[in-house]
């Protein structure tokens, strides 16, 4: 299947379905928040606004990249996220690459968000859909970022069908630049155990859509099927 790979940058036109990819870390938080009791994810093009809309609706909370801000309630890390009850709250969220992608193609027909945590549920839901081919979305470092690209392509070769072995993309997601700034500390709101969190192939059992409601970019989680066991061929 054609499918596309591209950087925010060369995306022209709206794709008819696009896969916006964020490991490290933007759509892998996204997908705990869910996991953490968050009903639904409003995308934020600028902190301002993040912050304008969380103190605009009663008892919505804001996230934000970097260190704790004034204002914002959390901060872009699986690590320290994972222990927060959530239940039943809109979360903002902006972030430097992740949700300026997922902007960037929000008047798609349909528009995923993915990262490994929701790898495989991403790709049953493509072929439940017959999406046909995609666009996936690279967002890090200009559409550069190996973790990003190693999850697009894993995601690609899941939904040709068959057994696809995580092992390679997930080395390659390790090795990533992004993968070393962070185990290094060298980028803020930071927890030790992100980058293996990040790397937790299907921790999730849904796929996350995002759909215009109003004047608003929403993310929500969508229950997918597991898939089925293979049948076992000879014997009793």
């Amino acid at each position: 299947m054609d499918h596309h790979f591209v950087g925010i940058p060369e995306l022209t036109g709206v794709p008819r379905v696009a896969v916006v990819i964020d490991v490290m870390r933007a759509f892998t938080v996204a997908a705990w928040a869910f996991s953490r009791g968050v009903e639904r994810i409003v995308l934020a093009s600028t902190e301002a606004e993040a912050l304008d809309l969380k103190n605009s609706h009663s008892g919505w909370l804001a996230l934000k990249d970097g260190a704790p801000a004034a204002g914002f309630d959390a901060v872009n890390s699986p690590g320290l996220l994972r222990s927060r009850d959530f239940t039943g709250r809109t979360l903002v969220q902006k972030t430097t690459a992740g949700t300026v992608g997922a902007l960037a193609v929000a008047d798609a027909p349909l528009v995923l968000c993915a990262s490994f945590v929701v790898a495989g549920p991403t790709a049953r839901f493509l072929r439940a859909e017959d999406s046909g081919p995609v666009t996936f979305v690279v967002t890090g470092e200009g559409g550069e970022a190996d973790e990003d690209l190693a999850c697009a392509e894993y995601i690609a070769q899941c939904m040709a069908g068959g057994e696809v072995e995580p092992a390679p993309y997930l080395h390659r997601a390790r090795t990533s630049r992004a993968a070393g700034d962070l185990a290094g500390g060298l980028r803020s709101g930071y927890h030790p155990d992100d980058v293996d969190l990040c790397l937790e192939i299907d921790r999730f059992s849904f796929a996350m859509t995002a759909r215009q409601e109003g004047a608003l970019t929403v993310l929500r989680p969508v229950a997918v099927a597991s898939p089925k066991p293979v049948p076992r061929s000879g014997g009793r």
